[in-house]
């Protein structure tokens, strides 16, 4: 066997075969390698080509990784070839490659907070125009999916001492934490929560741990959805995989958690002011507006009853017990008329102590019998008044026929007024029909 010479330089040298096997290597090269036979093996077995190495080479040179430490490679330059095979030159380069590698890490962490940086400005624009809490909640799942490349998302909203409520994605943790306990959970959790590994998150908490290992997550990341000290929930990714969070991970969720929980505010607000406007602040019940809407529906039945409704005695019951005590007996009303009617029927509060109810009925006397009910539930005694206090009602009716699709509410409910006034004139507590006079209760 041919010997290689100079053999003490500080420079690598490998004697190749024909077949790429190493036939000898110079001393310098044995100690760069470390423990291990080097002759006889192909030089594929002892390195290993990395491949779109970012930091130049040179021509005529290759970046070769040592097959067996990591932190540690080569250039490779082919050298004179000769009767069996080639000599090749081996020249430390692990600096280099190091260098490489975080300017490789530096160019993935660019791509990746691009890519996470437009998938907030999507998510944001998507927030705004999402209708529904369960369409949000549907949004934030998939996207908080994507930025981190979880197998599974979820969105879970505090339902209270229902529990929490999963609004999309699904939760692998459900059958290992009680709902009582995890409400509690969601009112406490203020920080962006990172997890790597069942040991981590045994640490944290034995419940935490448990799941994890029943149910194979390796790793979790959460946030607290929170708006102006205000909670609503979480939302969190789980791994099936060991992961590793970069320190993009928890402002990256802070984004999101911010965006959806002042969009979710935002929905829950715009909700409260459209129940308002459309229900009466005291009773709940459906206001003129609403009502308006709600009796459309009666467009496609043949036969329409109005009944107007005027407390009896109720001004006592301001000036005696005062205005608080009064409203509580006005949402009293409204329970009694929505228990007095039937489904379908629809119950608003026309203004002061006066209520309207609109249903369908086919007869007078239909409509006779669902009027002398609601003054009899009304004129029962109230638990909350004095003796000295009685209520009843004044009731008019009155009734319409469809046209056309075509429901003349404003003059059935105005026949229906005048009809009340002639039951108050003559003496109250009683019902009168449109065009009758007043029927003695």
């Amino acid at each position: 066997m041919e010997a290689i010479e100079a053999d003490d330089v500080l420079v690598g040298m490998l004697r190749l075969d024909g077949a790429a096997r190493v036939v000898s290597a110079n001393s310098a090269f044995l100690a760069w390698w470390g423990a291990g036979a080097v002759v006889g093996a192909r030089l594929d077995e002892l390195l290993a080509p990395v491949e779109d190495f970012l930091v130049g080479v040179g021509a005529g040179s290759t970046m070769m990784r040592h097959r067996h430490l990591p932190d540690r490679a080569a250039l490779v330059v082919r050298g004179r070839r000769w009767s069996g095979g080639e000599v090749v030159t081996v020249l430390d380069a692990s600096d280099r490659y190091a260098a490489g590698l975080e300017l490789e890490r530096s160019r993935a962490l660019a791509d990746r907070t691009r890519t996470r940086l437009q998938l907030i400005i999507d998510a944001s624009i998507a927030f705004a125009a999402a209708s529904t809490e369960e369409r949000l909640a549907e949004i934030l799942a998939v996207t908080a999916a994507q930025a981190y490349r979880a197998e599974e998302s979820a969105v879970l909203l505090d339902g209270g001492v229902d529990g929490p409520r999963l609004l999309a994605g699904s939760n692998p943790f459900a059958e290992f934490v009680e709902p009582g306990r995890f409400s509690h959970a969601l009112r406490s959790f203020r920080g962006v929560l990172r997890v790597s590994g069942e040991e981590e998150g045994q640490a944290l908490s034995a419940l935490l741990g448990q799941a994890m290992r029943g149910t194979g997550v390796h790793a979790v990341v959460a946030a607290p959805l929170r708006h102006e000290g205000e909670s609503f929930g979480l939302f969190a990714c789980f791994f099936r995989h060991a992961r590793q969070f970069d320190d993009e991970a928890a402002p990256l969720a802070d984004a999101l958690a911010g965006q959806a929980s002042q969009a979710l505010a935002s929905l829950r607000l715009r909700r409260r002011l459209e129940y308002a406007a459309m229900h009466d602040e005291t009773t709940g019940l459906p206001n003129r507006r609403l009502l308006e809407e709600q009796v459309g529906s009666f467009t496609r039945r043949h036969r329409v009853a109005v009944v107007f409704i005027d407390l009896d005695g109720f001004k006592d019951v301001n000036d005696q017990l005062g205005h608080q005590e009064g409203d509580e007996v006005l949402r009293e009303v409204g329970r009694r008329l929505q228990a007095s009617v039937r489904d379908g029927d629809v119950v608003a509060r026309w203004g002061g102590d006066e209520f309207v109810v609109v249903c369908d009925t086919a007869t007078e006397q239909t409509a006779a019998e669902i009027a002398e009910r609601i003054r009899e539930a009304l004129g029962a005694p109230y638990s909350q008044l004095p003796d000295s206090i009685a209520l009843g009602a004044s009731i008019g009716v009155s009734l319409g026929t469809v046209y056309d699709g075509v429901l003349p509410i404003d003059r059935l409910i105005r026949a229906a007024d005048q009809a009340m006034y002639r039951a108050k004139d003559a003496g109250g507590n009683r019902v009168a029909a449109q065009g009758d006079d007043a029927l003695t209760a």
